[in-house]
């Protein structure tokens, strides 16, 4: 063996860096997706979220001088986000205790992307994180399927999390498309089984959940993965078996979804029999309007995260993260997180001028990008600004990009033969 074949071997051999951080990154989602202090007794009265988070942050502390400290873009518009939505605390007209546990709650989120960017850097450790991401959503699914966890008729989940039907709809929808990647890459009869089961049942539970949001992200995620596994790849089938399958489970299970998208009318009221759903489509309309109001009366530093509630008099969310973020954190917290979002459209952007075949790159890079639209369309008919989810998606497309860019400058070394599915679909 050569000098260099001895120096690939041992590289290849050699631990991959940040192994706390990566550590503490996987215990913190757990506690954030799993909810374990929901289902076992006694745990709830421990932060756990907190205390993973204190140790994924002590972790990258001590990890100081291994990490890349030449950060990407998108956490350098997360940090600032962070400091305008902290400067608009003092200066909330409202209510600054309110506005500071919200900003308590949401800081831990900057160390979180941060450790995502710094530890994972291979697939092999991408694939773990976004394995707790889908499983876990899927699992919550399933439960609240057989639970048939409910409120007024509409699914809503087991864990407090995502306890709400849109929240919990949406979730789903962000994380369907991973659930196919899994699908996709494994080579596992029996794995490929469980995870079309989990996809059934997570479709299934957006139905059951009757969000029209929820609803409508689901599209949007279907139409993205139909056209990368479908038309640009040429297996045509797969545009005629979806809809199917969305029809079959439309019948058996979208009946509340169908009456609330039949029943909605934005227009005002005009007499004393209008619906449930037409009251809420009406009163989204003028929170929506309110909500752009309250943005034009504070554009600098709006009312404080979380006080828009207090400000719509009726204890009632924007019910659209966008104007939740311009209303609450003003209009440079509006800008800075559209940008975030926007660093992640451009990653995938990048990784799909340079994926390699058979690294299992361009279907987690397909999942990725469908999720992140997903995303950009639901988050339109929901507040979740604050969640967790929209920064878990763009920091994958940074760790996932760091990964490609490290493949192609790398040293070149031998490429694994691709397998038999990513060979198929791929093609």
């Amino acid at each position: 063996m050569d000098r260099a074949s001895k120096s690939n071997v041992k590289h290849a051999n050699r631990p991959e860096p940040l192994g706390f951080v990566y550590f503490g990154l996987v215990l913190f989602m757990i506690v954030s997706f799993v909810h374990p202090q929901d289902w076992i007794p006694g745990l709830a009265a421990v932060p756990l979220a907190k205390i993973t988070g204190i140790l994924t942050l002590l972790a990258l502390v001590f990890s100081f001088n291994d990490i890349r400290w030449h950060m990407p873009q998108e956490v350098a518009f997360l940090s600032l986000l962070m400091v305008q939505l902290w400067l608009t605390v003092p200066f909330s007209p409202v209510w600054r205790g309110g506005a500071f546990n919200v900003m308590l709650n949401f800081s831990r989120i900057l160390p979180f992307v941060v450790a995502i960017y710094g530890a994972v850097r291979s697939m092999k450790r991408l694939r773990s994180v976004l394995f707790v991401q889908a499983a876990s959503i899927a699992t919550i699914s399933l439960i609240s399927i057989v639970t048939r966890h409910t409120s007024d008729g509409r699914l809503q989940g087991v864990l407090s999390g995502v306890g709400n039907s849109n929240d919990l709809a949406l979730a789903l929808d962000l994380s369907l498309p991973l659930c196919l990647a899994f699908a996709i890459t494994t080579r596992s009869f029996w794995k490929k089984f469980a995870w079309s089961i989990a996809m059934f049942a997570m479709v299934y539970a957006v139905f059951l959940t009757a969000s029209r949001g929820g609803a409508i992200a689901f599209v949007v995620a279907a139409l993205v993965c139909l056209w990368q596994l479908g038309v640009k790849s040429r297996r045509f089938y797969l545009v005629l078996l979806v809809p199917v399958a969305v029809m079959v489970i439309g019948l058996y299970g979208g009946n509340s979804l169908r009456g609330r998208f039949m029943q909605t009318n934005l227009e005002p009221a005009t007499n004393n029999h209008s619906t449930e759903e037409d009251a809420s489509g009406q009163q989204r309309k003028e929170l929506l309007f309110q909500s752009l109001k309250v943005t034009a009366q504070h554009p600098l530093f709006g009312v404080g995260p979380g006080n828009f509630e207090i400000v719509s008099g009726v204890w009632r969310v924007t019910h659209n993260s966008y104007t939740q973020m311009s209303s609450e954190g003003g209009i440079p917290a509006f800008l800075l997180y559209v940008l975030f979002l926007w660093r992640g459209i451009a990653n995938l952007r990048d990784v799909s001028k340079s994926a390699e075949r058979g690294k299992g790159i361009r279907p987690f890079s397909m999942a990725l990008g469908a999720s992140l639209a997903a995303y950009l369309v639901g988050s339109f008919f929901t507040s979740v600004a604050y969640q967790l989810f929209p920064y878990c998606l763009v920091a994958y497309t940074s760790a996932l990009r760091l990964i490609v860019q490290k493949d192609r400058t790398g040293s070149p070394k031998p490429q694994p033969t691709p397998t038999e599915v990513e060979a198929t679909v791929w093609q």
